[in-house]
């Protein structure tokens, strides 16, 4: 088992007005031939005039607006050919899809092949087109991670290498104050569960050494996990009931910029490989799926990891921190079901269509998500199913 801890942190910029930083930061690496990849709805808004803005001469930019919400390997597959190859970098603007789409893009456009060929760990063989990225939720943490998700063969997958962590981002909080009520639910939901599921990770002193950083829990990731936890727990209410607030989306921008940068490093659980599971069978958003998978995660990690759930309960401060007992644990994990209910997320897979028919496949998908499961505070057994088929 793993005795070393590696740190590998991307470059970064943060705060209101960083990405007034962007064009001195690309010219000082050099890159002036750019392709900016986003989706329809950011391509026709003000963020993205902001960018064109900022990136007039010396700068030759190209636009890819044609992003899907949740990609699938033959999006990257149908697109790469049609794109040329003299780019400098890649510049992401957007939420996860936009920065997962651009890294898949990076890799086929550097080594060439189908997507799907990379999918998995430690696959990519060497460096890729740069990718900066920018994003506009307060998510995914993409902007900070060495992994690209996208859906393969009906799984949401993904593939994962060092290679394809950002060589720079720049984090903003103003570009997401106009963010959709419902976009600021899914995607805070997300940076939520990155920040409990890096600090509950295994620790790293269990976790056999991979190709990529999902290491286990360690003296880098945790720390992080827990700032981004305390971010995003005091912010992300008021984030979603009113979006123009300056200060929540200081806070949740800051929370899922270190959540992706902690889990980066940690990996992460059960709970994500559920939802990617559940995800690629129904072709929800990812953060939907994550609420709904919640209370069955949680549930069956919980004896491994009750004193670190009263910790997090602890530090969101409805549970008084000198009694880190089974109680607390329980008294926070009734907190996050409030949570799923009070912002109207769906509490069970049951509630997206699934039935307890389904349980098997769901319950078999999920032991295939080898780059969650690994990291998971408890192996998974067949008990699993038995919260799976209770949880739908």
């Amino acid at each position: 088992m793993a005795e070393i801890i590696t740190f590998s942190p991307a470059p970064s910029i943060f705060g209101n007005g960083a990405l007034e930083k962007l064009p001195v930061q690309l010219q000082m690496k050099g890159w002036k031939r750019l392709l900016i990849v986003t989706d329809p709805q950011m391509a026709s808004s003000a963020i993205f005039q902001r960018v064109r803005n900022l990136l007039r001469s010396p700068f030759a930019v190209e636009i890819f607006d044609q992003t899907p919400t949740e990609p699938h390997s033959s999006d990257v597959d149908q697109k790469k050919d049609a794109l040329r190859k003299d780019f400098d970098c890649l510049l992401a603007l957007g939420g996860g899809s936009p920065m997962d789409f651009a890294k898949a893009l990076a890799i086929v456009m550097t080594h060439g092949g189908s997507l799907g060929d990379y999918e998995g760990e430690g696959l990519v063989p060497g460096p890729v087109l740069p990718v900066v990225c920018v994003p506009t939720t307060s998510g995914t943490g993409s902007q900070n991670t060495q992994t690209t998700v996208f859906t393969h063969r009906g799984v949401k997958s993904g593939c994962s290498s060092e290679y394809i962590r950002p060589a720079l981002s720049i984090v903003d909080p103003e570009l997401t104050l106009t963010l959709p009520k419902e976009v600021t639910r899914n995607s805070g939901y997300d940076a939520l569960m990155h920040s409990i599921e890096s600090f509950l990770a295994r620790p790293f002193r269990e976790v056999k050494e991979r190709p990529i950083l999902y290491q286990g829990g360690n003296a880098f990731s945790r720390p992080l996990a827990l700032e981004a936890f305390r971010s995003i727990w005091s912010s992300y209410r008021e984030a979603v009931a009113h979006g123009q607030n300056r200060e929540a989306r200081w806070h949740m921008s800051l929370g899922s910029h270190l959540a992706g940068l902690a889990f980066s490093h940690s990996g992460l659980g059960l709970v994500h490989a559920l939802a990617s599971s559940l995800g690629g069978m129904i072709d929800a958003p990812h953060g939907v799926c994550l609420a709904a998978c919640t209370v069955i995660g949680l549930g069956y990690n919980f004896p491994s990891c009750e004193r670190d759930l009263a910790l997090l309960g602890s530090v969101s401060e409805e549970i008084d921190r000198g009694a880190l007992s089974r109680v607390s644990a329980e008294l926070f994990l009734a907190k996050i079901q409030k949570l799923i209910k009070d912002l109207g997320f769906p509490t069970r897979p049951g509630e997206l269509g699934i039935q307890k028919k389904d349980a098997r496949i769901l319950y078999e998908k999920t032991l295939g998500q080898t780059r969650r499961i690994q990291t998971n505070p408890r192996p998974l057994d067949e008990e699993l199913l038995s919260h799976i088929e209770k949880g739908i």
